[in-house]
Order: structure tokens, then C-alpha cells, then sequence
């Protein structure tokens, strides 16, 4: 699944010719897909939100018999016709495309990375992938964080993805590396754990930091600035500005808005402890984890981030538009016919 979603996104970037907007167009293309689960999961929501004051009454009733407010709540269920997993199982479906679909990004962005780096190695200056404000959406949209790939980065990159980039690599470049890594072993190049990913990063990132080009990408502005806990250099060729993990928390909370469980009335009496519990979370911490993964991830992550945010918020108010309109209709139509 991730291989085939990979492929749909090298086929969106070679008619656009742009990672930035590749991404972007290949979200919404996503979320269009998932678009008849969005509509199934707001019904079902729609669904309990207008029994809700009805499953209030039975707890009342009933909140010293959980086994007969069980009973009563599935008669009800039944009267209604509602399927209490109308509301997870299109969820439960989704996460595991969207989870395939970064770690398919995730791949590409891992890949790039190892091939600027041996870029820097050869003696070249790669083309950085730039989208908008940002010079390198393989790098954090952010001024901590430096338009190449570090040390770190690349330590982290799997084994897989560094077997890839090798063997795709021609010949005269294999020799040049070869010729190039000091203390060069046959294995060196054949990548088979962790150790290996670590041996051979250290590797090409001493000799990258001996090019000029890269030296001048790693210059620092500001070196071991404090904020709050946490130690950051700023770049005098940053990456960005910050606008995407804003941008992610901001859309993070519009999205939640109209995505969390409604209640009826618009009261918060009439809902459940657990879909208020539920919906505080949502309220509160999604946007911070937002902003907390668009800051450590590239900004290719955090372009999906926020596209995906835009259309599912867009989406979800136009559903619950949609079903608003339809269910007030019978109730003019009913008005027209006593006038």
C-alpha cells in the first residue's frame, strides 16, 4: 500500500514538478477518496446527536442498573436504526491510510535526504526542493533548522531507503564515493542495520562538511539560543519561518471544530461525560501535538498537516450543512402546508 501510494505521489510531481504542491494535491486527492467515509462517520454523528437528550433520560433512569441502561440503550438504537459503530468504523478505517500515506512521504523525504547528502559528497550543490517560503521542504519549516540534512537526520534514516539510493546511483558515482570515504571497506556501501546507517552517515557527513557550500548552509546566526527547556541554534540560512506549525495548530482547531461529536442544542449539559472528555482533548491538545510534529518533522509532513486539516474542516462543515438543510426541509414544507 505504501509502495502504491508512493507511486501516485511521483506521478502528481512529475506533471506539477514541484514536491510543495505535489504534496498538497496529493492530500486532497486523499481525503477526496476517504470523502464517502467522511459523510458515513458526521451521519452517524448527526444520528446520536439528535438521541442524545433520549440516552440522557435512560441514564437517569437507569444509573443504578448498567445492565438495563445497556438493554434500553440498544432498544433504542434499534428504533432508530442507528449502528453504534457507524461512527468508529469509517475512523478506524481511515487512520490506517492516512498512517500509509505520511509513511509513504516519510520514505520520499528519508530518500531525498541521503541523495543531497551525497551530492554534497561529489563535490556538488544539490537543487533543494523549495515551496513557497520554504527552501527545502525536506527540512523544517523553521529558523532552528538548517536547509540541509544533518547528522542527525541521516542517522535516522532506515537501512532500506539508504539500499535504494545506492543502487539506483550510476557507476562513475559509486567510484567517486568509494574513492572519497576514507578507510573505505567493500561492505561499507551495503547497508544492512543500524550500525551500518550509523557508520556509513558519520561517513559522508565529515567529508560534506568539508565543502564550502555545505559549511556555508550550516553558518549559524545565533548559536545555543535557550527556549523554555530546550537548546536551538538559528540559521542564517534557515528553512523557514514557522507559518506551517502555526498554520497546523490553527486549522488543527478549525478541523476539530467541525469534526468533534456535536450536542443537541449546542448545550454542553446534554452531552456525555466521555464525548465531553473526548471533545476538551481534542480541543486542546491535538493543536499542540500539531505544532509539536510539524517543528521535529520536515515540512513536506507538515504541508500534508495542513492541507489535510483544511479539507477535512471544509468538508465536515459542508456535510453537516447538507444535513441540517435536509432535515429542516420537512419541517418548512409541513409549515407550507398548514399555511
Amino acid at each position: 500500500m505504501t509502495a502504491l501510494l508512493r507511486s501516485v505521489l511521483d506521478f502528481i510531481y512529475r506533471l506539477v514538478g514541484n514536491y510543495g504542491w505535489s504534496i498538497a494535491l496529493f492530500t486532497i486527492l486523499i481525503r477526496m477518496v476517504l470523502l464517502p467515509l467522511d459523510i458515513k462517520n458526521r451521519k452517524g454523528m448527526i444520528q446520536m446527536q439528535k438521541m442524545q437528550p433520549k440516552i440522557n433520560q435512560l441514564q437517569k433512569k437507569y444509573a443504578n442498573d448498567q445492565q438495563k441502561l445497556q438493554q434500553k440503550q440498544m432498544e433504542l438504537f434499534r428504533n432508530e436504526h442507528y449502528n453504534p459503530m457507524s461512527g468508529c468504523l469509517p475512523m478506524l478505517i481511515q487512520i490506517p491510510i492516512l498512517w500509509i500515506m505520511f509513511a509513504a512521504m516519510r520514505s520520499l523525504a528519508n530518500e531525498q535526504m541521503v541523495r543531497q547528502i551525497i551530492e554534497y559528497v561529489c563535490g556538488n550543490t544539490p537543487n533543494l526542493s523549495g515551496w513557497l517560503w520554504i527552501k527545502n521542504v525536506w527540512a523544517a519549516d523553521s529558523p532552528f533548522s538548517a536547509v540541509v540534512p544533518t547528522l542527525q537526520n541521516l542517522q535516522m534514516v532506515p537501512a532500506d531507503v539508504w539500499n535504494t539510493v545506492i543502487q539506483s546511483l550510476p557507476q562513475e558515482t559509486i567510484e567517486l564515493l568509494i574513492s572519497k570515504i576514507p578507510n573505505y571497506t567493500d561492505g561499507m556501501l551495503a547497508v544492512a542495520s543500524n550500525t551500518d546507517v550509523q557508520t556509513l552517515a558519520k561517513a559522508l557527513y565529515d567529508i560534506a562538511a568539508l565543502q564550502p557550500a555545505y559549511q556555508a548552509a550550516m553558518e549559524t546566526s545565533i548559536s545555543g539560543l535557550t527556549i523554555i527547556f530546550f537548546s536551538v541554534d538559528v540559521y542564517k540560512q534557515y528553512n523557514g519561518l514557522l507559518i506551517l506549525p502555526v498554520l497546523a495548530a490553527v486549522t488543527q482547531v478549525i478541523m476539530t471544530k467541525y469534526s468533534s461529536q456535536p450536542s443537541a442544542n449546542d448545550g454542553k449539559n446534554d452531552q456525555n461525560p466521555q464525548s465531553q472528555s473526548m471533545n476538551a482533548m481534542m480541543k486542546y491538545m491535538f493543536p499542540l501535538m500539531s505544532v509539536y510534529f510539524c517543528l521535529i518533522s520536515s515540512a513536506s509532513f507538515a504541508i500534508y498537516w495542513v492541507t489535510s486539516n483544511i479539507v477535512a474542516g471544509i468538508s465536515n462543515y459542508a456535510i453537516s450543512q447538507y444535513f441540517q438543510s435536509r432535515d429542516e426541509q420537512p419541517a418548512q414544507d409541513q409549515g407550507v402546508l398548514k399555511a
